[in-house]
């Protein structure tokens, strides 16, 4: 039977993070609506590199729930934590997002900062529900972690690829937006600035009280592969998400797919060089970013081992050259 506690109702107050009685390890959170598409995965990927992983979940009407029961069988349930968050949650970039407060049982804000208080080591990472891990890449950036800790105010920021498949079936990269994670994702070690606040677009981490450091590729993003491309929690249809019903024509008109060796060809090397060296930890996370995929951090042969361990069907061998943005 597994342990499912219900949240009926709860009001984030940053003294819930607990920092004195945090202690040593590596915390994931991850929050979910109807995430069952890859949840198995993202959880069973990422559990070997994390002590614990705290899910919470809200309104979903698939299978997360049970998908959820059962890994916690699997994984036990000090290492896979798991919520029931009842009160319902506006979808960020609504017209009810916007005017929610942020510590509004019913906000996207509050429900993330729920989730983040409930994880209960000193370093977190917050973890989607269509991520699958990375291990080539996120296997050094933990052994580091764990040797060497990581300094309050510092934020260790990782990238993902965003998959996508062509009209024949065959996955690539997206070439409008190869990248996931823009400096907005990765381990920072918890302090009384760390939690979401309210932006009328979505809820917003204070990523800014942190130095950002770009550490590498970390995860394969599987948005695009989802049930409805991975829009279909945003509530579009109803006409009160113009941000997201944007979003999705604009990926409908630009689904150019390519190879990972593609995309490394044409990152940009003289423009990232120089946005390196620029005093704005965004602009060199990117920059660094760029390089690195130049440079092969990301291989073909990494997609290919990833499709072909989740029966994801067949890899692109020959999409279109993208142009260097």
């Amino acid at each position: 039977m597994a342990e499912i506690t219900a949240v009926e109702t709860y009001s984030f107050v940053p003294d819930d993070l607990r920092l004195a009685e945090r202690r040593r390890g590596i915390s994931a959170f991850v929050r979910t609506k109807n995430g069952a598409d890859f949840l198995r995965q993202t959880i069973l990927s990422h559990a070997p590199f994390v002590d614990e992983i705290v899910a919470v979940y809200n309104q979903c009407t698939d299978t997360t729930e049970s998908v959820l029961a059962g890994l916690q069988d699997e994984l036990g349930p000090r290492k896979l934590k798991l919520f029931h968050y009842l009160p319902r949650v506006h979808p960020p970039g609504s017209r009810d997002h916007a005017a929610e407060p942020g510590n509004s049982p019913h906000s996207v804000v509050n429900y993330s900062n729920f989730a983040l208080s409930r994880t209960t080591h000193a370093i977190v990472v917050k973890l989607d529900d269509d991520h699958i891990a990375f291990e080539r890449g996120l296997q050094p950036m933990v052994d580091r972690l764990r040797r060497e800790g990581l300094a309050p105010g510092r934020m260790n920021c990782f990238s993902g690829l965003n998959l996508v498949r062509d009209e024949d079936g065959a996955v690539g990269i997206h070439v409008d937006t190869p990248f996931s994670g823009n400096g907005d994702i990765g381990f920072f070690a918890m302090t009384p600035d760390a939690y979401f606040v309210h932006d009328r677009r979505f809820e917003d981490f204070r990523k800014y009280h942190f130095r950002r450091v770009f550490t590498g590729f970390a995860y394969w993003h599987m948005k695009y592969l989802k049930s409805g491309l991975g829009f279909a929690n945003y509530e579009i249809d109803s006409g009160g998400n113009r941000r997201f019903a944007k979003k999705e024509r604009h990926f409908h008109r630009r689904r150019d797919v390519a190879t990972i060796p593609e995309i490394a060809a044409a990152m940009p090397r003289l423009r990232a060089s120089l946005m390196r060296l620029v005093p704005f930890d965004k602009w060199a996370l990117i920059g660094n970013r760029a390089l690195a995929m130049a440079d092969g951090a990301v291989a073909e042969a990494d997609l290919a081992d990833l499709v072909a361990r989740y029966g994801l069907g067949s890899v692109l061998t020959d999409g279109a050259v993208p142009d260097a943005a």
